[in-house]
């Protein structure tokens, strides 16, 4: 499975500049990964892109480096397992390896649990970045109250589908996973079809806030929004009409210095959150139609 070369745009920051530095980038929409090495003092923060012109300009704007990085450098060979787990309520476990192998070996640990595999993916999600994790905790959740009962998921802002991926096998009828970035759209199709789930999500490349002006896919019983806290507070107004009467919502990527402004205008669309996850400075949170 070949993937092309990339661009990575690199920063090392401080620890206690590192929120002001995340920050600075979720206003800009970009999508990094941060990482510490061992041995290091300074957090590294990255974003990737196809082309050289996108790293440049984050170069230009934020300072740090560009480099190329070929697939060679940073697939995972397939002999090395990756550690990270990630156990979702009793339900799941959320894993990194990518050598089938190894993968047969984390289900035969967990016999009893849906066990994913999202091997790292250039910043699209693993599942160990907290509000993947806090999504993944909330959706757990829904699919258990709707046991039994037929139910369609919308993901908006989809990334690695890891939510629709999961929604599906959790019980979901069907997925309909919403992404603008086309290089996420790809890693995301792939991960649907090594989890056997392809024909049960439709992935759609566009603008999240148009489409749900449009009501383009009717309306569900579930939608979760891992997105920046603007985007989220253009959403909410919006998502009502795309709601089936009782509908859930599961929301994040935002901070809790965000948590106020996000609840508010969640409220005031009619869309009240009632359950919350925080975890550092992130937060997840859940609420129902009224």
């Amino acid at each position: 499975m070949g993937v092309e070369t990339l661009f990575r745009w690199s920063k090392f920051v401080r620890e206690e500049r590192l929120e002001e530095w995340e920050a600075r980038l979720i206003m800009a929409e970009v999508v990094y990964s941060v990482e510490k090495q061992v041995n290091r003092k300074n957090w590294q923060i990255s974003s990737y892109s196809t082309n050289r012109v996108n790293a440049d300009e984050l170069r230009a704007l934020f300072g740090g480096g560009v480099t190329k990085v070929r697939p060679e450098d940073w697939q995972p060979s397939a002999g090395v397992e990756v550690r990270t787990r990630l156990k979702i309520r009793d339900v799941m476990v959320i894993t990194e390896v990518e050598n089938e192998a190894v993968w047969e070996s984390v289900r035969g640990e967990f016999p009893d649990r849906l066990v994913l595999s999202f091997p790292p993916q250039l910043a699209f999600g693993t599942g160990s970045h907290p509000t993947t994790a806090g999504c993944l905790r909330f959706l757990a959740d829904v699919a258990q109250e709707r046991e039994g009962s037929e139910w369609r998921l919308l993901d908006l802002g989809c990334g690695s589908a890891i939510l629709a991926v999961a929604a599906v096998l959790l019980g979901a009828k069907e997925a309909i996973a919403v992404e603008n970035d086309p290089l996420a759209i790809k890693y995301a199709r792939r991960n649907a079809e090594r989890h056997g789930v392809a024909g049960q999500i439709k992935f759609v490349e566009g603008d999240a806030i148009a489409l749900m002006d449009r009501c383009e896919f009717g309306r569900f019983e579930v939608v979760a929004a891992n997105l920046f806290s603007d985007l989220l507070i253009q959403l909410f107004p919006l998502l009502p009409r795309n709601l089936l009467e009782g509908g859930q919502i599961i929301v994040s990527g935002f901070l809790t210095s965000q948590t106020r402004s996000v609840t508010d205008r969640a409220e005031s669309s009619g869309l009240p959150l009632s359950e919350f996850q925080r975890r550092g400075k992130w937060v997840a949170a859940f609420g129902k139609k009224e």
